[in-house]
């Protein structure tokens, strides 16, 4: 991986996941982010490693280091220090930033992340560490919360994209049928997962 702890590009690894760990933070500070937003990541990536590690062990091929990058950088772009390219919301514009930060591997995960990439014909979540850094963006805010509770609590504060919520809830239901299914898992897995820790 380009910056990171000295590998090549395209090389995030599946060890040294503290380190990674570390210098993705690294990289949130630098660019100026909020310690809700990176308190946000560091939540939605060990939700997202969980669920890759249970999908690992039922054999689908994941990649440990992306998902966990993916996940810690997925909302980079909400940075007030970027001054965006050709970025239209704060999803592109972290593919923006994690291309320049050499991490261009990461981009199509970040900027599959939103709502809007569910329902899109062309840039939907497609590969496995997309659909998690996806699913588990949905279901984390300062803690664990259902999809019906996420997708509840932004239909009260967001009236602006209600058209937007209503044709996202069923493909993200059926993201997160496929993703726990696959992995094995339920949500109480989840939650006791969480809870552990």
């Amino acid at each position: 991986m380009g910056n990171l702890y000295g590998r090549g590009k395209g090389e995030i690894g599946e060890s040294g996941n503290e380190e990674l760990r570390t210098c993705c933070i690294e990289i949130l500070r630098r660019y100026d982010l909020p310690e809700g937003i990176i308190d946000h990541s560091r939540r939605v990536a060990r939700v997202a490693e969980f669920i890759a590690d249970k999908l690992k062990a039922s054999g689908y091929p994941v990649d440990l280091g992306n998902v966990v990058a993916g996940a810690l950088l997925h909302d980079i772009g909400k940075s007030k220090v970027h001054q965006r390219q050709s970025a239209i919301n704060h999803a592109e514009a972290s593919a923006e930033i994690v291309t320049r930060e050499g991490l261009e591997e990461l981009a199509p995960i970040v900027s599959r992340h939103i709502l809007d990439a569910i329902i899109s014909e062309n840039h939907s979540p497609l590969t496995w560490e997309e659909k998690i850094v996806f699913y588990a963006d949905k279901i984390v805010t300062h803690k664990l919360v259902s999809l019906e509770e996420r997708f509840n609590d932004l239909r009260e504060r967001r009236l602006d994209i209600t058209h937007l919520l209503d044709a996202a809830y069923e493909p993200t239901k059926a993201l997160e049928s496929e993703v726990l299914g696959s992995a094995g898992i339920n949500w109480e897995d989840l939650k006791a997962h969480l809870d552990e820790e």
